[in-house]
């Protein structure tokens, strides 16, 4: 079982999907007052912080915002993927 990288697992279906998801995941997190919605988009912004403390302490406004962006495609791309490889090898051939 071999995986081609191609366009698709960078800019594919399936990462903008996985990107869209992470995206309502953190409006959520600051649009609503209901503590049960605003937990995954949390513990998303909780583990940037974690990693772009031990990396980059002390980054300003706008390279913070540049880098959770990143991060957030970033975790798209490898969720997509993951789900790309899992996809493709529980496929039923005949």
């Amino acid at each position: 079982m071999s995986m081609r990288i191609t366009r698709r697992n960078f800019i594919g279906r399936d990462v903008v999907i996985v990107l869209g998801v992470l995206i309502i995941l953190e409006l959520l997190m600051a649009g609503t007052s209901v503590h049960l919605l605003q937990i995954p988009g949390y513990l998303i912004l909780v583990a940037y912080d974690y990693a772009q403390n031990v990396w980059f302490p002390g980054l300003n406004t706008a390279l913070y915002i540049v880098g959770f962006a990143l991060y957030l495609y970033v975790g798209a791309v490898v969720i997509a993927n993951l789900y790309m490889g899992f996809r493709q090898a529980t496929l039923h051939r005949k």
